[in-house]
């Protein structure tokens, strides 16, 4: 992972087209060909995904390999990028894990009550904190997701 100022002074280059083409290969666990990507980004040509291609070995980013295809080199959260964190393969915006917390705190909650109920204003107090909870970390989490690199 590349450090603060480095990936500042990269938010400028990468974005766009760019940032799409090296979201798509921060997914991927293989290396990547230019018409691999251009089909998955329905990009115009080969030509433009070789285009961005280019612009991210020239970022340091990516490199090329000897059977002309393009593995990820460096990993920089930059832009949308910064509200992801790759779980097992995948990227999944940060609220999600705290949506998964509060969704399962209240689910649990609800079970122990029906097992041994709890004082009426304890119940209402631990049930709306988790469900308070649970909804801004979900539409966090959809927001996020609908945002990424649309």
């Amino acid at each position: 992972m590349g450090d603060d100022s480095s990936d500042v002074s990269m938010e400028p280059e990468l974005r766009g087209n760019t940032l799409r083409v090296y979201w798509h290969m921060l997914t991927q666990s293989e290396s990547v060909g230019v018409r691999e990507v251009q089909r998955a980004l329905s990009m115009s040509s080969p030509s433009v995904a070789s285009h961005h291609l280019t612009k991210l070995v020239s970022l340091e980013l990516v490199e090329q390999l000897s059977d002309n295809t393009y593995k990820v080199k460096q990993v920089v959260k930059v832009g949308v990028l910064q509200n992801f964190i790759g779980f097992r393969g995948r990227f999944l915006p940060r609220y999600a894990f705290v949506a998964m917390f509060f969704t399962s705190y209240t689910l649990a909650y609800l079970i122990l009550t029906m097992i041994a109920p709890p004082n009426i204003y304890d119940r209402y107090i631990a049930f709306t904190i988790g469900v308070v909870g649970a909804l801004f970390a979900w539409f966090e989490s959809i927001r996020l997701w609908k945002l990424k690199l649309s």
